[in-house]
């Protein structure tokens, strides 16, 4: 049975990992995971790594999220088990601030509803979690984890590779190219539209660009994520950190733009943090979101030997272990 598995992100690795764990029923199991880009260099590589239950604009507790949260641990476990060292931050935690009135009634409607998970802190409370933030209470989510996304997927790739998992960096055009494959399932994201057999698929593209900014001499490094209209967090290094996102619609255009990227994400990022003002971007990054009008991932069957998964949008972390699980129970 030789499977082969285009877009080697959270979702390709994930489905990977759940195919070894089933080899007795997929006999000579030989997979092959194929992207245009190394492991860790595409979309799923640039990820905030925010990983929580309450992500979205209200802050509302996410469908399938305690599901989805418990396979994506497992996974975190398995890489950094894999790499011997830890590919999550060691602080748990994630501050949302409330900046504006809406905000605070939903934030404060969250902790009311999921007391054990989260937390209503006023602005001095907030101060104490990240000094230098905006003087603004915020919602505390207690069990908030972030990931380093590129680390994570090494070790994922590490734990698939020493069970034989082959991987090849080339670009796939059409479908055509895997036909000699027994199995192709597409997780190539936003990428999937780009194979000819898929350019119908019901999921909308976002692009998003994100800024590596230096960090404020004169403020101690933040041990917990900021999130707002934006969020904050820091690199591995704790020398800098990333800021984002946009969300530019209407576009297909992969490159980095600089100034678009500036122009959104600086104001709210100066009104989150106003140390920042002080900072420097030292870089941007470029990538593409799919999404669909549920905001739920979807699996489809596009014909007896040939799969998709996809539409993961901002909640790829948590979504991308379950839905990979998922999928490969319907291949057995």
């Amino acid at each position: 049975m030789r499977i082969a598995i285009i877009g080697a992100g959270f979702c390709g690795l994930a489905v990977a990992w759940h195919l070894l764990q089933h080899q007795q029923d997929f006999p000579d199991l030989k997979i092959h995971l194929i992207d245009s880009k190394e492991i860790g260099h595409g979309v799923s590589g640039m990820a905030a790594g925010l990983l929580h239950l309450y992500s979205g604009a209200h802050s509302k507790l996410n469908r399938m999220g305690h599901e989805g949260l418990q396979e994506t641990l497992k996974l975190l476990h398995l890489a950094s088990h894999t790499l011997g060292q830890s590919v999550t931050a060691q602080d748990i935690g994630i501050l949302r601030l409330a900046l504006n009135e809406e905000q605070i009634l939903d934030f404060t409607s969250c902790a009311q509803r999921y007391p054990q998970d989260t937390e209503w802190l006023d602005a001095s409370s907030s101060q104490k979690i990240a000094p230098g933030c905006a003087h603004a209470p915020g919602l505390w989510i207690k069990q908030g984890i972030t990931v380093y996304s590129a680390l994570y997927l090494q070790g994922l790739w590490q734990a698939c590779a020493q069970q034989g998992v082959q991987f090849e960096q080339r670009h796939i055009a059409s479908l055509k190219e895997t036909e000699h494959f027994d199995i192709t399932i597409v997780t190539a994201g936003a990428d999937s539209k780009r194979l000819p057999e898929l350019n119908t698929l019901p999921i909308n593209v976002v692009k998003g660009q994100l800024l590596e900014m230096t960090w404020p001499q004169e403020v101690p490094a933040l041990k917990y994520p900021l999130n707002s209209h934006v969020y904050l967090t820091m690199t591995e290094t704790r020398t800098s950190c990333f800021v984002g996102a946009t969300y530019e619609r209407n576009t297909l255009d992969e490159a980095v733009h600089l100034e678009v990227a500036m122009q959104e994400i600086l104001p709210k990022a100066y009104q989150l943090f106003p140390p920042l003002q002080q900072a420097q971007v030292l870089n941007c990054y470029a990538g593409f979101r799919a999404t669909t009008p549920q905001h739920l991932p979807f699996i489809k069957r596009l014909s007896a030997k040939e799969w998709v998964l996809t539409g993961m949008g901002s909640k790829g972390l948590l979504y991308h272990a379950l839905f990979a699980k998922k999928l490969v129970q319907q291949l057995k």
